[in-house]
């Protein structure tokens, strides 16, 4: 079957699970974007849909007025974890710096439709194991070099390689390897998977962050050649400090970006990022915590932008350490959680219930059936808790990281398990420490029980397959089920949006059933930004785009 034929019928083929009730307009519109069908194709199936309206995934940052070109903004964001290096960055003020000066294939809006960037389309062959991409032509790096097939084989290359210490591996082991990504002329490359991936695009796009494309000839030495395609250009990078940026006068985009200038101010201190907001010397905060920031939401100077997100924290129990061994005290754990109260206190309610799966509320598509949401039954807990050997409670240990609401999440878990007989411990670590320990050691991955802190991804494999599969290589509960492992590779391989629902609903309630992690809630993201600056893009808060950003 040709592309066209495969589109069209994929295409028909969405119109009918909308027309039968199975699907949104929203979730056609998400899907549709994944398969690559162009604009206009999905204005068609609208239209066939019964409507040519489609829902809108422009930035909450909406336009007032007439963008204006000149300025130059300050971003406060927090001290980048590492070397700033597109390869291994994995922390916000890494991430948001690097996006102003790079760029992916696509981009992930804020309902998880994917936009089309440095490729300009993209669709799979009949089985979705082989993916081709068309690359947009006219494009430069900022050291004027061309932009071309051979920059994007050799950005994933470099990303496959073990020794590349990147984190894209956790998406794409498994699915890409060395060698699978093949040029087919100067503006079009292949993906050749390992496995047929019905999600594939956005492990390409900026649904994982190690992707943005670099020059083939990258050095490894960002700051000594930090060349993108971007709308600005670095010129100065102070560590831990802050970073200056210019606009890229050879944008490919003719008239952006509209501002003259991005400066990042690097800073830990969330109460002094709230001050400095307030008192105008930074004019956006890349990540807002809810915590610490309330004087914001009622400052006339000020928005603060609220973006639906797939972030969450997992409370993981090593499977193969007493007594996470037996699932009745992982479930009885889980039932002593008031999910709703968590979320009031931490949040104040900004954020959404979660029910120990991975299929966040945000996502177009949602297991069929689901599972009956978890609430807090301290009846239940303890005759878990009995029914395991333990009638008369429990004592554990639970290890956070001193980071954002985790803290607090502990103490709050302390209190919930308390009268179900469980005691909880606390033993607190600090940020950098817990993810990389004295002599090499990862203590979030060897814990017992502890908190994980994860930023948004655009679909559920992304957590799925790094932290619950069995040779996940961020499995910190240990746990290795070969039907999960099974049901998440036929969800993975199926374009049939029915079987996929269906599938879901399996993968859901195994894990739920199985309990090796806790999902408690998922994480609304917020963004303080002065209402003089406008346009600013990013899905949840660990992206940022500054493309179309203006000050009035």
């Amino acid at each position: 079957m040709s592309d066209d034929g495969l589109s069209k019928e994929y295409g028909q083929h969405l119109v009918e699970e909308v027309l039968k009730g199975r699907m949104t307009r929203r979730q056609l519109i998400v899907r549709a974007s994944v398969f690559g069908l162009s604009a206009s194709a999905i204005g068609s199936l609208l239209a066939s849909c019964g409507t040519s309206s489609s829902s809108s995934s422009a930035s909450p940052a909406a336009a007032v007025g007439t963008p204006k070109p000149g300025g130059t903004v300050t971003v406060g964001a927090a001290v980048p974890l590492t070397a700033l290096d597109p390869i291994t960055m994995y922390d916000t003020g890494g991430i948001v710096t690097v996006d102003a000066i790079c760029e992916y294939l696509a981009w992930v809006e804020n309902d998880l439709t994917l936009r089309p960037v440095l490729a300009e389309s993209w669709s799979p062959d009949a089985t979705a194991k082989v993916w081709t991409f068309k690359l947009r032509q006219g494009v430069t790096f900022h050291d004027g070099s061309p932009f071309t097939a051979d920059d994007v084989v050799a950005t994933f290359e470099r990303l496959l390689n073990p020794k590349s210490g990147s984190s894209a591996l956790s998406a794409l082991k498994g699915i890409l390897s060395p060698g699978g990504t093949v040029k087919v002329d100067d503006h079009t490359v292949a993906f050749h998977l390992d496995v047929p991936f019905a999600d594939f695009p956005y492990l390409v796009s900026s649904g994982n962050y190690n992707s943005v494309i670099l020059p083939k000839n990258y050095s490894g030495n960002f700051i000594k050649t930090p060349y993108g395609t971007g709308p600005f250009m670095l010129t100065k990078y102070v560590s831990q400090q802050s970073a200056t940026l210019k606009k890229n006068p050879n944008y490919w985009q003719k008239g952006l970006p509209y501002l003259d200038g991005v400066i990042f101010k690097y800073s830990n201190d969330q109460q002094g990022q709230v001050l400095a907001l307030q008192a105008g010397t930074i004019d956006i905060q890349a990540q807002t915590v809810y915590a610490g920031s309330q004087a914001l939401f009622s400052d006339p100077n000020l928005d603060v932008l609220v973006f639906p997100s797939t972030g969450f924290r997992e409370l993981a129990m090593r499977v193969d350490k007493p007594p996470f061994t037996d699932k009745r005290v992982r479930q009885a754990i889980a039932y002593s959680i008031d999910r709703p109260g968590l979320l009031k206190a931490l949040f104040n309610g900004k954020g959404q219930l979660g029910n120990d799966e991975m299929f966040a509320p945000l996502y177009p598509l949602q297991p069929s059936p689901e599972p009956p949401q978890r609430a807090q039954d301290y009846a239940k807990a303890k005759a878990l808790l009995a029914q395991a050997g333990h009638p008369n409670g429990i004592d554990i240990t639970v290890t956070t990281e001193q980071y954002l609401e985790v803290p607090q999440y502990a103490t709050l878990l302390q209190a919930m398990c308390k009268p179900a007989g469980i005691n909880v411990k606390i033993q607190l670590m600090s940020y950098n420490n817990w993810y990389s320990g004295p002599n090499g050691s990862t203590p979030w991955l060897d814990a017992p029980m502890g908190f994980t802190d994860w930023a948004p991804r655009a679909v559920p494999e992304q957590f799925m397959l790094p932290m619950l599969t069995s040779n996940g290589i961020w499995n910190s509960s240990h746990w290795k089920n070969p039907e999960f492992d099974k049901l998440v590779a036929q969800y993975d391989a199926s374009l049939d949006e029915t079987v996929r629902r269906q599938i879901a609903g399996k993968i859901a309630a195994l894990q739920q059933d199985e309990t090796p992690v806790i999902v408690a809630y998922w994480i609304a993201q917020l963004r303080a930004i002065s209402k003089k600056v406008h346009n600013v893009g990013g899905n949840g808060s660990i992206y940022l785009d500054l493309t179309r950003t203006y000050i009035s």
